[in-house]
């Protein structure tokens, strides 16, 4: 009777809140057919038994590890529907939606995550767009809508950050300059993750790492196609078509469920040389020369336990005074194409992870427009592989895993000479490449293989890892590493972390054999090493509250040995700045954010500061890299205006130390900056208009170099959803 009674008052609701799921026989809820959310998720029965059921189950988690997770709810749930103390229900599987983040554990670190509804909110075109407004991170770009950028966390340097996308590796060991070649549209974008600081199983993250995750098949989740035309200032011309086609499960006890999903999108963008705020004579010949034109082609499918994706990007770019003062008209075209496959089993308390990919970037690089005899060209593959196993059980998770990496380059300029007699390669070994103009003479291969292993613990609110990593080499040898990590969340007042690891970064290409210029690098550098100690604490509401109040605080500290920069060595007159092991450069910072969310009327309000201090002991002077933001600030408002539409309000004061030669070759401080950002938007079920500008006050300023950087620029956008 009693079970009976529970039932008829389950169905009558529209959704059902539990406030704690533990390890109980009514943590299954699929039977009563009804949208479920949870307010805390204990964490050995995300690893141990829901893997012993054989299911393919995503587990939503803010802190995986910690305990706290959040799931979509409809609006009108009751914060508790149902209270459970004294019955228990013994029920079928459940599915819960995933919004845990992939790069790492939660519990031990800080990690930012934005939204695709925050994306959409913000005046951005591209990856690089949306990155600029998140704390800790430094975006400095040469031309337009972020044709060419860089990005650098925590006071590292461009090299130091690892891209992902969908948990892929796409960082390039040519150069950090095209970190993000990445071609997938932003519409999508599920959500970004920024992992602030190293990590002991990701291979390459020195300073930082970002992740970008596409959509993701959820619970009764529809197809929708969507058109987007932008067009703005400066001839921008922006048409894209992406869609996200939901795979409906076939089994009866899930009907209506989505099986998997494939993702498609393409782009076209292209805009004129753009406007900057009182130009000197070169400066405006350099904007004139600010064009550029993209074209991105992305597919993903996932299905079950198998993710496969693939995309290419074309890229022209006039990058301007881009890598010295010395050219107006310098210019990059890039090529890349990758491909990659994930697969993931569960049987029992084991998961194993598989996972490969290929990479290819082609680069051609001319110091003067249309003048190649003076200009770089490059074509570097990319090949790895990486396995991983995890066990389960009552004490915690135990982990390892094992990754080999190619990487072969052919070069005008990068490497030894592997064709002595300067004859072209043959056109189907480079099929991104115009080798009509290439002379690719020089080159190299070396190859990695890294592995790890790692103990995770859980008792209560705790949880706590302790693992090794280590790297081989085949140009640098083999190193060791490690790292230890703890977090506590307490019942109501958010999660206390603290975790210490090492990090290690292999020079790129470009450090060690770059000749042309005014820059000249160096063969016996030695592998950048780190450790890093960071100490923080995150608080994140209930989702069940109607004000959701969050807040984090990040205080770090990293120890920097052999880090590579380019010096000025005065006695050089043919190439003043050589590639050099830095004795020491020792960074310390603290990262503030707190933000507020109440309803439609006040969507977020939220204020992010970031202060950076680098303590450097050089071996010679006249740094050109180690400049960095020793102050971020960041306040941003979205809210309502009226029924559909809608505002969003960016601020940002940033502080750059360091110096540049601005366009004259006389050297220069760089000032203080503050922009505003702004977009209104309205938008139905279909429909979504909005205006945007950027640099709304034409302030003028400088990211990198004599670069002078876009004044005010609006453009609008129409997308329909189809």
């Amino acid at each position: 009777m009693l079970i009976n009674f529970m039932f008829k008052n389950l169905l009558k609701q529209q959704g059902i809140r539990f406030r704690r799921f533990s390890h109980k026989a009514y943590a299954a809820f699929c039977s009563v057919h009804r949208e479920v959310t949870i307010g805390r998720v204990a964490a050995y029965m995300t690893d141990l038994e829901m893997l012993k059921s054989g299911k393919s189950i995503a587990v939503s988690a803010l802190l995986l590890f910690a305990g706290v997770a959040s799931a979509e709810a409809d609006e009108g749930v009751p914060k508790d529907s149902v209270p459970l103390n004294s019955q228990q229900l013994s029920l079928q599987e459940v599915l819960v939606v995933s919004h845990k983040a992939e790069v790492h554990s939660e519990a031990y670190r800080l990690i930012t995550q934005v939204s695709h509804a925050e994306i959409e909110a913000l005046p951005i075109q591209t990856v690089a767009d949306i990155l600029q407004y998140l704390p800790g991170i430094d975006v400095r770009t040469r031309g337009a809508n972020g044709a060419q950028a860089d990005i650098s966390m925590r006071g590292g340097t461009f090299d130091q950050v690892l891209v992902l996308l969908n948990g892929v590796p796409l960082s390039d060991f040519h150069t950090g300059h095209y970190a993000l070649n990445i071609p997938v549209s932003a519409e999508l974008i599920e959500r970004v993750e920024v992992l602030q600081g190293t990590s002991a199983n990701l291979h390459g993250a020195f300073s930082g790492a970002i992740n970008i995750v596409t959509k993701q098949a959820v619970s009764r989740q529809p197809s929708e196609v969507s058109l987007k035309l932008t067009a703005g200032m400066n001839g921008l011309v922006n048409p894209e078509v992406a869609a996200t086609l939901a795979i409906p499960n076939k089994s009866s006890s899930l009907e209506g469920r989505s099986e998997g999903v494939i993702n498609l999108s393409a782009e076209y963008s292209r805009a004129d040389g753009y406007y900057a705020p009182s130009p000197t004579e070169k400066e405006a010949n350099a904007c004139k020369n600010s064009d550029f034109k993209l074209a991105n082609v992305y597919f993903q499918t996932r299905w079950r336990g198998l993710d496969v994706q693939a995309g290419a990007q074309w890229k022209d770019a006039g990058l301007g005074m881009g890598y010295g003062f010395g050219s107006q008209d310098q210019f990059d075209a890039t090529r890349t194409a990758f491909a990659s496959a994930k697969y993931a089993h569960r049987w029992g308390a084991w998961r194993l992870d598989a996972q490969a990919s290929y990479r290819a970037n082609y680069d051609r690089y001319e110091w003067h427009r249309g003048q190649r005899l003076y200009g770089n060209f490059h074509f570097a593959q990319t090949a790895s592989a990486a396995l991983a196993a995890h066990y389960a059980s009552r004490v915690g998770t135990t982990s390892f895993g094992v990754g080999v990496r190619n990487e072969n380059m052919h070069s005008t300029n990068l490497g030894d000479t592997i064709n002595p007699n300067g004859q072209v390669p043959n056109v189907a070994d480079f099929p991104l490449a115009d080798v009509r103009v290439l002379n690719l003479v020089k080159g190299g291969n070396r190859f990695h293989a890294n592995y790890y292993a790692e103990q995770t613990f859980y008792y209560a609110g705790l949880a706590a890892s302790i693992g090794i990593n280590g790297t081989y080499n085949t140009q640098f040898g083999h190193h060791l590493g490690g790292g230890a990590n703890i977090g506590y969340t307490f019942e109501k007042a958010g999660t206390l972390y603290a975790n210490a690891n090492r990090s290690l970064r292999m020079p790129t290409f470009t450090d060690l054999y770059y000749n042309a210029g005014n820059q000249l690098g160096n063969r016996n550098l030695k592998p950048e090493e780190a450790w890093l100690l960071s100490v923080g604490y995150k608080y994140t509401p209930d989702f069940g509250k109607a004000g959701k109040l969050s807040l984090s605080a990040d205080w770090y500290y990293r120890w920097g040995k052999n880090i590579i920069d380019w010096v000025y060595v005065p006695t050089d007159t043919k190439r003043p700045y050589h590639a050099e092991n830095q004795q020491q450069v020792n960074a310390t910072g603290v990262e503030l954010s707190v933000a507020y969310r109440w309803n439609e009327w006040l969507r977020c309000i939220s204020v992010d500061y970031a202060y950076t201090y680098l303590d450097l002991d050089l071996k010679e002077s006249g740094s050109r890299y180690l400049d960095y933001l020793s102050h971020k600030l960041s306040i941003y408002l979205e809210h309502g205006i009226y029924k559909g539409l809608g505002a969003s309000w960016t601020v940002r004061f940033q502080k750059r130390e360091g110096q540049y030669n601005n366009a004259e070759g006389a050297v220069a401080d760089y000032q203080p900056v503050w922009l505003l950002d702004g977009s209104i938007f309205w938008q139905n079920k279909y429909l979504r208009v909005s205006a945007d500008c950027t640099n709304m006050t034409n302030t003028r300023y400088y990211d990198y170099g004599g670069i002078l950087q876009p004044g005010a620029w609006a453009k609008v956008s129409i997308k329909a959803k189809l």
